[in-house]
């Protein structure tokens, strides 16, 4: 890592000299950053809820806008900081304590996004429309879905929660985060033909420093922009006293981290509505542990180094349209990541052993849509007409040094498989005077194609193909003054995942076994929710009920077998679960003048999960949450802060039945106070402060300690970070 005190000094130097930038640059900046500065937006535009450019009051749905403004002024480094104060998604992280060749505890990272109760890959998540790879999980082996983007190069998120496979498909069961990366029109405002923005900052909690430069041009038909982020980082820091090394650790092990993220776009527009883009992204993510917590009396210490990488290269096409004809898109992208995780292990009497785990994906794929604006009577309607393809190869590889009994390295725990998503769609918004209906209706198909593999030569794979239709229908009522209902009936769906049908390994040894199954069914969703909105006078609220039924989910049991050399037990996967979600959701911004405004938001949930017909608790169901803030911004933008107060309740005994063997640990409820402020100290200068957990409480969040039972003696290690801080000093040009 580059000295903190050598990366303080670059970093000043840096921006003493863009502040002493040409006067007409910072003169072009003022009117822009006043207008943001100054008012709120008067409207929060969603695509991801309708695939339609609308107002999210005027959804029948419920969703999360997040721009890149509100992420700086949050201080918001990665997804978990994203979701800091949304009540209703979490995203899990657990502390670094996994071992070489068995125990996964925090190998995954930021592990992806759990919204409504139901996380994991059931949550679509796509950057510009391409999804990012599953996460997997095998062995001693756990990949994350949540570090394959840097919100650096990202200029906003949505987040919706329910179903979204009537628009997009397979993964949709319970929601879809979509992130949209940066364009160089958004830094070359006012007829500029240079723009950018450098950014600093620094994150006490896990001791990250960051730098993001971004460079935009323009020449006549031609624009262009290099995005590039860099993050150095160490291990997360909690409320643990117990230090040392062996299992009765509670501070976090060592580790030490940095990253790169590269974006490059070049646009091209002729004229006449036209406008074609190619898109080159790069994220490469190295993290090295120092697994204290491994030691014991027969391990004298574990190593690990993980690598991610994700690589994307894309072209597409746009055409604002002609006449009925409102808009057009096409689009063809190329996706490649690898995930690498090498651990070693010190053994003091055994042979000292190793293990490389890798998950690789690469996909190939094109989309397309089509945009209708027309009438038919007094029905209005914006109609859009899409598909959507793709192929992905999926692979990995388990290797290392003195393998279990009975195993070869290297070996697989499934076999290359390539499989394909395709799918066709329509949508719809007719409007007639206060009501807008929103019906939409999606067909796909899936198929997967296991290869013939040398690195399983005794295994027989399976093939399996289905399809699937999903539906949607929402509407909108406008009742006057600013009050208005809205109900959404959606299906979901996800497809079986390559390692599902034909996950392998055996053990005859020790006398068991995986055998794949070409019989498991998709997972399906079905979700309802309803409730009422209004805006008017410098204030929104919202209120949501909403209930979701979630059946034929994938697990994997025991189907056979008496775990003898002779009769080996039978792992598969399975359709087995049910599951019920049961929640509302509420929401209140109001402007309360000269400059002042406050906020309130709580979510609550409760579920249950169905297994060979005994009910038993959901246990991924976040605990009520509350988010309540007030702040001020000055009415020409040069300061403002918010304080942010958030309050999660304990998840109740009764919710935990069956999760844990005996009794689970349940953090007590806790309150969080956080503040955070900015003061923008020339046009385009701005600098960015926030201190969080201020009162330096202990608490942890219910989906980080999932499982651990009460019992446990190291419950410390799965805490927060106790009172952190953030700085930030960026320049826009």
């Amino acid at each position: 890592m580059i000295h903190p005190i050598a990366r303080l000094a670059g970093a000043a130097s840096l921006f003493a000299y863009l502040s002493s930038a040409p006067a007409f640059a910072q003169a072009q900046q003022t009117a822009a950053v006043a207008e943001q500065d100054g008012k709120p937006d008067p409207a929060t535009i969603t695509v991801t809820a309708t695939r339609l450019a609308t107002d999210t009051q005027k959804v029948p749905a419920t969703v999360t806008v997040v721009t890149d403004e509100k992420m700086a002024d949050q201080l918001v480094n990665d997804v978990k900081d994203l979701v800091r104060f949304e009540p209703g998604v979490s995203v899990p992280r657990q502390p670094a304590r996994f071992g070489a060749a068995a125990g996964t505890t925090g190998r995954a990272g930021n592990e992806g996004f759990v919204v409504r109760g139901i996380g994991g890959n059931r949550v679509l998540i796509q950057v510009d429309g391409v999804r990012v790879p599953d996460g997997f999980s095998f062995g001693a082996q756990s990949v994350g879905r949540g570090d394959y983007v840097d919100l650096g190069l990202v200029k906003s998120v949505e987040i919706l929660r329910g179903p979204a496979s009537a628009l997009y498909g397979s993964d949709g069961l319970a929601g879809a985060i979509s992130f949209t990366t940066a364009d160089p029109g958004d830094f070359l405002t006012g007829g500029k033909s240079v723009g950018g923005l450098v950014r600093a900052g620094y994150q006490s909690s896990d001791q990250e420093w960051s730098e993001t430069g971004i460079l935009a041009g323009k020449s006549g038909d031609w624009s262009a922009m290099v995005a590039y982020t860099r993050r150095d980082f160490a291990e997360l820091e909690n409320k643990g006293s117990v230090g040392g090394s062996g299992a009765a650790r509670t501070k976090a092990n060592p580790q030490d981290g940095d990253s790169n993220a590269v974006l490059s776009r070049i646009v091209y527009e002729p004229g006449n509505g036209h406008k074609l883009r190619l898109t080159g992204e790069y994220l490469d993510n190295h993290l090295d542990s120092n697994v204290l917590t491994s030691v014991s009396a027969s391990v004298a210490g574990t190593t690990a180094n993980d690598k991610t990488r994700r690589k994307r290269a894309a072209f597409d096409w746009t055409w604002a349209g002609q006449g009925a004809i409102q808009h057009t898109r096409l689009s063809l992208y190329w996706q490649q990541a690898k995930d690498s995780q090498f651990s070693a292990e010190d053994r003091t009497v055994l042979a000292d052993r190793t293990r490389l785990n890798t998950f690789d994906n690469r996909v190939f794929g094109g989309s397309g849509e089509i945009m209708f604006g027309y009438e038919t009577g007094a029905l209005r309607h914006r109609l859009i007409l899409g598909a959507d393809a793709s192929r992905t190869r999926q692979e990995g590889i388990r290797d290392g040094t003195v393998p279990p009994a009975g195993e070869t390295y290297p070996t697989r725990a499934f076999p290359i498989t390539d499989f394909t998503l395709a799918g066709l769609f329509v949508s719809d918004e007719i409007s007639l005077g206060p009501v807008t209906l929103f019906p939409a209706l999606r067909f796909d198909h899936y198929a997967l194609d296991p290869r013939k593999d040398a690195a399983l030569p005794t295994f027989n794979s399976a093939s399996q193909s289905g399809s699937r239709v999903s539906p949607k229908i929402g509407a909108t009522v406008a009742l006057g003054s600013g009050l208005s209902l809205f109900a959404n009936y959606a299906q979901g769906f996800k497809a079986p995942e390559p390692s599902q049908v034909n996950q392998f390994f055996q053990n005859l040894a020790f006398g068991y076994r995986s055998e794949p199954n070409p019989n498991l069914k998709p997972e399906t969703s079905r979700s309802v929710e309803g409730g009422i909105r209004f805006a008017g006078g410098g204030v929104r609220v919202q209120l949501t009920g909403f209930h979701a039924d979630y059946d034929n989910f994938i697990s994997q049991e025991v189907v056979g077998g008496a775990f003898t050399p002779a009769n080996p037990a039978v792992y598969q996967f399975i359709n087995l679960d049910e599951a019920r979600v049961n929640g509302i959701e509420g929401r209140v911004d109001a402007q309360l003048g000269r400059g002042f405004s406050a906020n309130l938001a709580f979510a609550y949930a409760d579920g249950d999960v169905i297994r060979n017909g005994a009910r038993a608790s959901l246990s991924t169901v976040d605990p009520a949450k509350i988010v309540g803030g007030f702040g001020y911004r000055a009415p020409d933008g040069a300061f403002g802060g918010q304080l942010i107060v958030t309050h999660s309740t304990r998840k109740e005994a009764t919710a935990t039945t069956g999760v844990c063997t005996a009794a689970c640990y349940r953090p007590d409820a806790f309150t969080i106070v956080d503040a955070t402020a900015f003061v923008r100290v020339t046009d385009g200068l701005t600098l960015r402060a926030g201190i969080f957990n201020l009162l330096d409480k202990k608490y942890a969040w219910w989906n980080d300690v999932r499982g651990l039972a009460a019992s446990s003696t190291i419950t410390d290690a799965y805490t927060q970070p106790g009172r952190n801080g953030s700085v930030s000093i960026s320049y826009r040009f």
